[in-house]
């Protein structure tokens, strides 16, 4: 068996269920060994390459860096070793400074000139830990271990500045620009990332990582970008996972807008159409999807045109394998609606939603997906929500369930950070937004 490790963003309960997705569309057998809120651990039989890993964390929306276990400690030595407050136990240092999985990341040190970096990643916001000193502590511990096995040269990386975020939040982690600018995923350069959960400390060896320079760049840079509400690129990636999208798919998005959705597709090498009612929108897309295409240096394979969601038959003569989208979530709040205004308007949306499915069963190919959100509409009296029964009623579509119960063993279950599995719907939300996601998963029978 291998353990995998994967880096969380900042909604990690979709993170870890778009993953499981992924892992299950690989038809592998597979177990949730341990997570956090930061990270999740996947024990496999599957004995994946670099290169498979590089294309699992390539598709992911919600997972920043991927890598493959090397050792794990208790996380009472930890605690002992590097307390945030208390004694420190020598021992307990001793014990993490002999670096025995070394070899595991560096087998022939002898004569290389190495460069590295230690990620930390921890299980709360408070952790008991001191994330800095342990985190300088690993990077000194191998750079003397290396450098006693013979290494030219060992220079380790750290992220000593503030968050620019958050700059109380303690910064152990380093950034994609930093890993790419002194190549730690070349050999025998390395990241190697810690990750704490609950119980044990994880250290794995970085394998891949999110490319978000060139996702900034999309976002920010391309030609078209809408005042109205826009879905991130992140959440586009996790979209496409749910909707079962793979490179040398067809992917539909029938509200296709600016075309971020096709746009994180095409990166994919996804073949790409998309549809929307408004001509504003379409012409928009398309010069997004061009500018794409120069700065890929890549012809990629679209079509976006005018028309109807309700009735795409009349727009889409092509069978697709995949469709996903954000609809029309509704109005735009300046505040926050009554309970009725809020209910009309859901109203609405959801008779919306359930004749673009009747539309969609005419051009996704039988036992497709659909990966797409619906809103959630904070009124005065509390949120309202798409009732699902109704939206998918006299379709052919079911709406699947996330996170299935049969991954998570009982050694993971019961713990201070739950997960409540076999889930419909999971959240997408940001504090204060009036109208708040949620992200479903939805198969053709």
């Amino acid at each position: 068996m291998t353990d995998y490790l994967f880096i969380l963003g900042k909604n990690w309960t979709l993170s870890i269920a778009e993953l499981l997705v992924s892992l299950g569309d690989l038809r592998i057998d597979f177990k949730v060994k341990d997570y956090s809120r930061t990270s999740v651990v996947i024990e496999t039989d599957r004995q994946f390459t670099d290169e498979e890993l590089v294309e699992i964390q390539a598709g992911l929306g919600g997972c920043f860096k991927t890598g493959r276990v090397v050792t794990s400690y208790e996380l009472g030595l930890i605690l002992r070793a590097f307390p945030r407050r208390g004694r420190i136990v020598k021992e307990a240092r001793e014990k993490l400074e002999e670096c025995s999985w070394l070899g595991k990341v560096w087998p022939r040190p002898a004569g290389a000139r190495i460069k590295y970096g230690v990620s930390t990643y921890p299980a709360a916001k408070d952790s008991p830990v001191d994330l800095g000193k342990l985190t300088l502590g690993l990077d000194e511990f191998i750079k003397r271990r290396l450098t006693q096995l013979g290494a030219k040269k060992a220079s380790y990386y750290a992220y000593e500045g503030p968050d620019k975020r958050k700059p109380e939040r303690p910064s152990t982690a380093l950034w994609p620009q930093t890993i790419a600018l002194h190549s730690l995923l070349v050999p025998p350069n390395a990241e190697i990332l810690a990750a704490l959960t609950t119980e044990r400390m994880y250290l794995a060896r970085t394998i891949a990582v999110y490319d978000s320079l060139f996702q900034r760049h999309r976002d920010e840079s391309r030609p078209y970008i809408s005042a109205q509400i826009s879905t991130s690129p992140k959440l586009c990636r996790t979209l496409l996972t749910l909707s079962g999208a793979k490179p040398g798919c067809t992917v539909l998005d029938p509200f296709c807008g600016t075309g971020t959705i096709l746009m994180e597709a095409a990166v994919l090498d996804m073949r790409c159409i998309g549809v929307d009612n408004s001509h504003d929108a379409v012409q928009g897309a398309r010069r997004n999807m061009v500018w794409l295409a120069k700065e890929m240096g890549e012809q990629l394979v679209f079509r976006i045109e005018h028309g109807d969601a309700r009735k795409l038959p009349e727009t889409v003569k092509e069978q697709v394998d995949a469709v996903a989208f954000e609809p029309d979530l509704g109005p735009v709040y300046e505040e926050a609606p009554s309970r009725e205004e809020a209910e009309s308007s859901v109203a609405q949306l959801t008779e919306l939603y359930r004749d673009c499915l009747v539309s969609l069963q005419s051009v996704l190919r039988p036992g497709g997906r659909v990966g797409m959100t619906v809103p959630v509409v904070v009124s005065k009296q509390g949120p309202v929500l798409v009732n699902l029964d109704k939206m998918v009623e006299n379709t052919a579509f079911t709406v699947h369930t996330l996170l299935p119960r049969e991954v998570f063993p009982d050694s993971v279950k019961n713990r201070e950070v739950a997960i409540r599995p076999e889930r419909t719907r999971l959240p997408e939300r940001k504090r204060g937004q009036i109208v708040q996601r949620e992200v479903l998963m939805l198969g053709l029978d």
